[in-house]
């Protein structure tokens, strides 16, 4: 998934790409589960890996922060439209994409920086027909 987010002006936010290091944690995962239990390798490789993941969740949270700090002191409302993220997650080509984005998380960070700065925050339910009204006003 390159976009994360698409705002109302049209301008898009483009997501870190966590594919190399997923990569990477999915072959030392590999190697694990080949090696002796209790070995110092396994122990080693064990550590590569929690360093790994820390790695792709230190990039998400940074990318996450510097997004939602950077929309909410820009815009005076921030409107979020609720997903079917759980939904979404079934599909098997997109769920490792779906899962590593992080969308609630920005959801939280929006919500407190909103209260934060005093701008007002709204979640729209995911059955409002978005799409259709933005169509109407534009016509």
């Amino acid at each position: 998934m390159k976009t994360f987010a698409v705002m109302s002006n049209g301008e898009k936010a483009e997501s870190p790409s966590y594919k190399k290091l997923d990569r990477k944690i999915r072959k030392l995962q590999k190697k694990l589960a080949r090696q002796i239990n209790g070995s110092n390798q396994r122990y080693k490789t064990r550590i590569r890996i929690a360093k790994l993941h820390n790695k792709i969740a230190d990039t998400r949270k940074d990318f996450l922060h510097k997004l939602s700090t950077k929309i909410v002191s820009e815009n005076q409302a921030i409107v979020l439209e609720d997903l079917n993220v759980s939904g979404m997650v079934k599909n098997r080509r997109l769920s490792r994409a779906i899962s590593m984005q992080g969308w609630r998380e920005f959801r939280t960070l929006c919500e407190a920086k909103t209260k934060k700065y005093g701008r007002t925050f709204h979640v729209i339910n995911r059955w409002e027909p978005t799409s259709q009204v933005c169509v109407r006003f534009v016509e």
